[in-house]
């Protein structure tokens, strides 16, 4: 039997701005996703959210409105290249923006930080937090983490909820929130004076001037995989498959997978469309969705044709699901569903 796969695309269904932002004259055409879902079967799944979904499908969920996942884990997992069981958070560097009464997050990761920048950054850090007990260590020049021998009560919001907004409502909450809130301020104003920040900006660069902390927990328990094998770029999930005994390879090696294995169940993780730069980029988007247009859709639709694949779910993370077949395919006389209709009826 062909191979069963799972598409999860977070961002597929919200643009950053809607499309009527763009002149008649620019006003993309989705024929291709047009065609997958006119197709498809559209289902509800038990889960909204990209964190809900991608954790649902290997075995665990959560209430609604629920934003602590054990993220810092299980990147940490991949970073190491080993097994931590201790309690871990994440303590990525960011920009922030003063803007009249607000401060906003406008980026954290990848700021293009090199090795050596990174650990002068790290030094400063550390010389103030392990009077407290705590020690910053970077796994990665854009993964960094707060290590200690206490676990804390506190809770926090991702990043990506957060790029490009006012970060006041999602600062650390809960019993041990005040203090992580506090030491958050304290590194602002370490940061800011920072010379190397100063010769970034002077680059036209973002100056790293805090850290958000975030993805609080240790490794979760029951984890286990449905699939015979996932696919996808993010350590997040390189480390939800790793932490339940599932293998793991990069995106692109997904067609080699689908044309010598029978008989299998498969997970694509494609999260590149909800990773926007923090000002809304309509643009950045719709090169994103056309790029997954050509580069996942049409072969999947060829496959699905010659029946390589005996079906295909699409799960858009927002409580959506279309599922397409061979047989499905073929029904032409289907009302077609247009991909813009679904994200008018997406956007809040």
């Amino acid at each position: 039997m062909p191979c069963h796969l799972t598409l999860l695309v977070p961002g597929l269904l919200q643009p950053p701005l809607p499309l009527q932002a763009l002149p008649s004259q620019e006003q993309p055409v989705f024929n291709l996703l047009n065609r997958f879902l006119s197709r498809a079967k559209e289902t509800q799944f038990p889960a909204d959210g990209f964190y809900a979904t991608l954790f649902s499908l290997f075995g665990h969920v959560f209430e609604e409105g629920h934003i602590d996942y054990p993220i810092a884990a299980l990147t940490r997992l991949i970073d190491m290249g080993k097994q931590a069981d201790e309690w871990s958070l994440r303590c990525d560097p960011a920009c922030f923006q003063a803007d009249m009464d607000r401060v906003v997050l406008m980026g954290h990761g990848t700021l293009g930080l090199s090795e050596e920048d990174t650990q002068q950054l790290i030094t400063v850090l550390n010389g103030h937090v392990q009077q407290d007990g705590w020690q910053i260590e970077a796994l990665s020049t854009d993964h960094w983490y707060v290590k200690g021998t206490k676990q804390v009560q506190v809770s926090t919001t991702p990043p990506l909820a957060v790029l490009g907004k006012d970060i006041k409502d999602d600062l650390p909450k809960g019993p041990d929130g005040r203090y992580w809130r506090s030491l958050m301020n304290e590194c602002q104003m370490l940061l800011h004076e920072m010379p190397l920040n100063l010769e970034r900006q002077a680059k036209g660069l973002l100056p790293v001037n805090g850290l958000w902390f975030w993805g609080e927990g240790a490794l979760p328990a029951n984890t286990h995989c449905q699939y015979d094998a996932v696919y996808g770029n993010d350590p997040l999930v390189a480390g939800l498959a790793q932490h339940s005994g599932c293998a793991y390879e990069r995106t692109e090696k997904i067609w080699q997978a689908i044309q010598h294995q029978q008989d299998t169940q498969l997970l694509v993780v494609i999260d590149e469309l909800q990773s926007p730069p923090a000002s809304p980029d309509l643009f950045y988007w719709l090169d994103g969705v056309k790029r997954f247009e050509q580069e996942i859709i049409q072969p999947l639709l060829d496959r699905l044709k010659n029946k390589t694949l005996s079906q295909v779910t699409l799960l858009t993370a927002d409580g959506r699901s279309f599922l397409l077949t061979p047989k499905l395919l073929r029904h032409w006389w289907k009302r077609q569903v247009k991909f813009r209709s679904l994200l008018e009826e997406a956007r809040p």
